[in-house]
């Protein structure tokens, strides 16, 4: 995992598909440590915005110091105006919120890792500040962890479960304390380099063993699948001595690319195979742990040229696959670096929805994004990142979203790069864009129906019954102001309002009398909250 931008080639769509299910494409050059291609797909229409990458640190400071953006004059939610919030002029667009509609029910919002990588001093993983602020400023409700395999005599890893668990531990106490049903998954990058193999042109070579060990790729030995289970096990384990029950568990990160760090290869019928021989076991032995997957990238699984020839696919034709496994999880890429953003994303997310997500009456989650810089209009910047989210909610119907890194290189005076939400202590614009949606709309809230009738202004719209919050996040795309009136049957009289802009960082600008009309800002977002304290 130790990488702050993913190397990966490009992988060429339609051609050689066909090939490679029949096991007849490319070999995958392991001895190289070459990632297999990479595709384009078709352009799109919607709203959205997504990225990725991991992280190599030298690279992710050089391209961070470039992305600095001062904000000592931008306001935040501490700086609240209170009272109402200034009416606009009469309202030239209506949002109409129709709790008759239901649709998905919202697992929760969240990020990767610790205050730093993991592979950083342990000193520098954990701070009381830094769970303080990720609990109850950003409120995440999902973290995700990696399970590292044991070191061998040919890699070292950057971490075990000696160095996970004292922020694990402090994630949990910060989440109990303040009343936070946080939710913890983990993702395998590898299987131990024990139960690994050699491949060559697309075959897994039994009884050989994987000359690279955990690294740049290799195949899971097929034959080793209860001992597979059995490692994947006490990861869960380790989180139950320490009093946590994981929510859900991954059996394989980005199964399509071979990585020079951890990582493990699956040609397409390999994974549900996978499903089959070892997550069967896993499910019962902890039946109330999920399985999701495959977490490959989401063009991969939704582009129209590119659906029917990976993962997602052989799953659905796949019924014993398709009992056990419990999510689908995508990564919010085009290629592994560049973000799925854009128009382009509303028609991945349609697309996804359709194929997958409902023939297989599975929820969706998108696990890993990142590469938008830290500056609110950028290409793409935080603004998008909003946006993107927004458009995995509505035309995705996903349930849960999770950023890549959410923080690294606490101290440090560079500014803050594409791939994370924090230095430490120090918030980005990205760290408010994703707050407008993170903090408000709770584990339990189920989007409700909304539609607005000005096409520059989007809306998405969250009834908590339990809690007994309304959320509705709007936003306006355009590059003038725009004034909103909200309407719709069994709504709170009046509501809380966040705005987040190029100089307001989520901030509380008072609040609005329902019906009347609310000033949208150029290029914002916000949060209307109702119902009391969101957490």
């Amino acid at each position: 995992m130790k990488s702050d931008m993913k190397r990966f080639a490009s992988y060429i769509a339609p051609l050689w598909f066909a090939f490679l299910l029949a096991g007849s494409c490319t070999a995958q050059a392991e001895a190289c440590g070459k990632a297999i291609e990479s595709c384009s797909a078709s352009e799109a229409a919607s709203i959205g915005a997504e990225g990725q990458s991991h992280m190599v640190q030298n690279d992710a400071r050089q391209r961070s110091a470039k992305l600095v953006r001062e904000v000592d004059h931008i306001r935040t939610d501490s700086t609240r105006s209170g009272g109402p919030v200034p009416a606009g002029p009469q309202a030239n667009t209506t949002v109409t919120i129709d709790k008759s509609q239901r649709f998905q029910t919202i697992d929760g919002f969240g990020f990767f890792g610790a205050q730093n990588t993991w592979w950083s001093e342990s000193s520098s993983l954990w701070s009381e500040a830094w769970g303080d602020e990720v609990i109850s400023d950003l409120g995440i409700t999902i973290w995700r962890n990696e399970h590292y395999p044991p070191s061998d005599h040919l890699n070292g890893q950057d971490a075990d479960w000696a160095k996970q668990r004292p922020v694990v531990e402090g994630l949990k106490r910060k989440a109990d304390q303040y009343g936070v049903a946080l939710k913890f998954i983990f993702t395998v990058w590898t299987p131990p380099a024990s139960l690994k193999v050699r491949v060559t042109d697309n075959m897994r070579e039994i009884g050989v063993a994987h000359p690279f060990g955990t690294k740049q790729g290799g195949a899971l030995d097929p034959t080793r699948y209860p001992e597979f289970a059995q490692w994947m096990a006490t990861g869960i384990e380790n989180y139950q001595a320490s009093g946590i029950e994981p929510f859900a568990v991954s059996p394989q990160n980005e199964p399509f690319f071979v990585q020079e760090y951890n990582s493990c290869w699956y040609k397409q019928d390999w994974y549900p195979q996978m499903l089959i021989g070892a997550m069967s076991i896993l499910k019962a032995d902890f039946p109330n742990v999920l399985i999701f997957g495959s977490e490959g990238m989401l063009d991969m699984e939704a582009a129209e040229e590119n659906w029917q020839w990976f993962y997602h696919k052989q799953i659905l034709d796949s019924p014993a696959a398709r009992a056990n496994i419990d999510i689908l999880a995508v990564h919010g890429y085009l290629d592994g670096v560049a973000p799925a953003s854009g128009s382009k994303l509303g028609a991945l997310w349609q697309s996804h929805k359709k194929h997958f997500g409902d023939p297989m009456g599975k929820r969706q989650w998108m696990t890993e994004t990142s590469g938008y810089v830290d500056a609110w209009n950028g290409s793409p910047g935080a603004f998008a990142l909003a946006l993107d989210i927004m458009s995995a909610l509505n035309n995705g119907n996903v349930s849960a979203w999770i950023w890549w890194q959410g923080s690294l290189d606490p101290g440090s005076t560079d500014g803050i790069g594409e791939f994370e939400l924090m230095r430490g202590l120090v918030k980005g614009k990205k760290y408010y864009a994703s707050k407008q949606f993170y903090r408000y709309i709770r584990p339990g809230a189920v989007r409700i129906g909304a539609t607005s009738t000005n096409p520059d202004v989007s809306v998405s719209a969250f009834d908590h019954a339990m809690n007994g919050t309304h959320t509705v996040v709007v936003a306006n795309t355009s590059d003038d102001e725009q004034n909103v009136s909200l309407v719709g049957a069994g709504l709170p009289a009046s509501f809380t309002v966040y705005r987040s802009t190029e100089e307001e960082n989520a901030l509380n600008v008072g609040d609005y009398t329902t019906g009347s009309p609310l000033l949208l800002p150029p290029r914002s977002i916000v949060t209307l909250q109702s119902g009391g304290a969101p957490l």
